[in-house]
């Protein structure tokens, strides 16, 4: 995730800043705010991520978590920060409520100078995580009060979520029923679309039936992490995360160029994002199939 490592004992720590502003590559940002929202709203947190089977976390990946706000995918306005002024003073469901702002270096100054009167008393328990493109692009005085945290600057999309921990090992766990013969079905699928063998709107189809038990944003999350792992094949290591499967990776690995994976990769994820904008579910899957066609077959 490339969070900073200040950052990261705070929160361990639970003594995280009241308000975070993460700069980096938007998609980036927006995953590490997400990570980082989870975790502070996680009822049994781990060292290293959120634990993903709480309540708390079904709530935040299910998108229906009543304690979470987010906003500004489509720019910050005066109406966002009012309707999350609104929020704020409506009692929360658990001892903590964090919101995030998306493109702060972007808003309007009026949204700006309004959303400082929130930042400036917050309310106990509450958190704010702004993102931004650039530092400097930031009204100065919501600089000022929030902590400036700089995304390492790795490839988006490669490094890997620290919330798939959790979905890679219920998937491998003969414990979990939503989870029961997954794996075998993404391995059926992939090998199925990377052969050419149906159309995107017929994989599409088929990924919405074979992922129909699981959480959506799960079960793309778990096809971004078995891509990343073909990738690590064809790049000449092992499968490490999923071990159980080995023989099939090897299997599939040498049908992509590494470089088609990484692009695989984040048309996977991009889709994930999208879920978070309520795009329909099979109209978002054939974007995504339609992408990962492409990706296969104009290189």
């Amino acid at each position: 995730m490339g969070l900073p490592e200040a950052l990261v004992r705070r929160l361990r720590a639970g003594e995280l800043w009241h308000a975070v502003l993460l700069v980096g590559e938007p998609s980036q940002a927006e995953r590490a705010a997400r990570w980082l929202a989870q975790a502070l709203l996680c009822e049994a947190p781990r060292a290293d991520a959120p634990c993903g089977s709480c309540r708390s976390c079904a709530q935040f990946s299910a998108g229906s978590h009543p304690d979470f706000w987010a906003s500004g995918e489509e720019g910050l306005k005066a109406g966002d920060v009012e309707a999350l002024q609104a929020w704020l003073a409506t009692k929360g469901h658990g001892p903590r409520k964090v919101y995030a702002l998306h493109g702060a270096d972007e808003m309007t100054p009026v949204a700006a100078n309004r959303l400082l009167k929130t930042l400036e008393e917050p309310a106990p328990g509450t958190y704010a995580i702004l993102t931004a493109k650039s530092r400097q692009s930031v009204l100065s005085t919501l600089r000022s009060r929030s902590f400036t945290c700089l995304l390492s600057a790795s490839p988006p999309f490669l490094s890997t979520d620290p919330s798939s921990i959790s979905v890679v090992a219920r998937a491998a766990s003969a414990e979990d029923p939503s989870f029961a013969g997954f794996m075998e079905r993404v391995i059926e699928w992939t090998e199925t679309w990377l052969r050419g063998g149906a159309t995107p709107w017929e994989m599409a189809a088929s990924w919405q039936s074979i992922a129909k038990d699981v959480p959506a944003e799960d079960g793309l999350l778990l096809l971004a992490e078995w891509l990343r792992e073909l990738m690590r094949v064809r790049a000449g290591g092992q499968a490490e995360r999923f071990a159980n499967w080995q023989e099939a990776a090897r299997r599939i690995a040498p049908i992509l160029e590494v470089e088609q994976y990484a692009a695989c990769v984040q048309a996977v994820m991009e889709a994930r994002l999208r879920l978070q904008s309520h795009v329909a579910l099979l109209l978002n899957l054939e974007q995504m199939c339609v992408r990962l066609r492409e990706v296969t077959t104009s290189w």
